[in-house]
C-alpha cells in the first residue's frame, strides 16, 4: 500500500476533513470531554486534565496527518458545519497492508447513525487506497461502539481479556476485537 495522500470525505450528512490545532478549538475539545466524563469513561484518551493537552493532540495529529501515519477526521455536519466528532485510522501498517480505526461523538449526536456513516466512509476509503485489513478495538462494555462496529460490517474476532486500563473505571477491562477483510 502506498498512501500518496489523505483526502478529504464526504458522507450524505458529513464532511469529513482533517482536525486543525487552534487553541480555541483544543477548549472546545477539552469542555466537550469534561463535560461529558460519564459518555467518555471507556476512552483513554478522555483523561485529560487541561485544554494544553488537547492542543497537543491536535499538533500531533496535524503532523500525523501530514507524514501520512494516521488520519485524525473531524466529523462536521453538512448542513450546519457543525463539529461533532471523530473518526480516525492509525496504526497504519505499510508491510500488512493494514490500520485500525478509532472514533467518538458529541454524547448529543447520538444514536442518528452518524458513527457508522463515517466508519463506513473512511473504511471504504483506505480499502480503496489498498489496505487489506481494518480492525477495531471497542470496549466490551461500550454496546454503543462494539453495535457501530458490526453495523458496519466488522466481524468480531474474539475478546482480549484484561487488555487495557482505564483510569477512569480504574480496572483493567476487556476489549472485543473486530475486523474486516478488503
Amino acid at each position: 500500500m502506498k498512501i500518496q495522500e489523505f483526502k478529504n470525505l464526504q458522507t450524505k450528512n458529513l464532511d469529513l476533513k482533517p482536525l486543525v490545532a487552534t487553541f480555541d478549538f483544543a477548549n472546545y475539545l477539552f469542555d466537550m470531554i469534561t463535560n461529558n466524563k460519564e459518555f467518555f469513561k471507556f476512552m483513554p484518551f478522555a483523561n485529560v486534565e487541561k485544554p494544553e493537552e488537547e492542543f497537543d493532540f491536535l499538533r500531533t495529529a496535524e503532523e500525523k496527518w501530514k507524514d501520512l501515519s494516521s488520519a485524525q477526521y473531524g466529523m462536521y455536519l453538512r448542513k450546519t458545519g457543525e463539529f461533532i466528532g471523530v473518526c480516525s485510522i492509525f496504526s497504519l501498517s505499510k508491510g500488512r497492508d493494514s490500520g485500525e480505526i478509532g472514533y467518538w461523538l458529541d454524547p448529543k449526536f447520538s444514536g442518528r447513525g452518524l458513527m457508522s456513516e463515517a466508519v463506513m466512509a473512511v473504511s471504504d476509503a483506505f480499502f480503496e487506497m489498498g489496505c487489506h485489513r481494518i480492525q477495531i478495538v471497542a470496549n466490551v462494555k461500550n454496546i454503543a461502539s462494539c453495535k457501530t462496529a458490526e453495523k458496519c460490517g466488522f466481524e468480531r474476532e474474539g475478546i482480549m481479556r484484561r487488555y487495557t486500563f482505564n483510569k477512569y473505571m480504574n480496572e483493567n477491562e476487556d476489549m472485543a476485537l473486530y475486523a474486516k477483510i478488503r
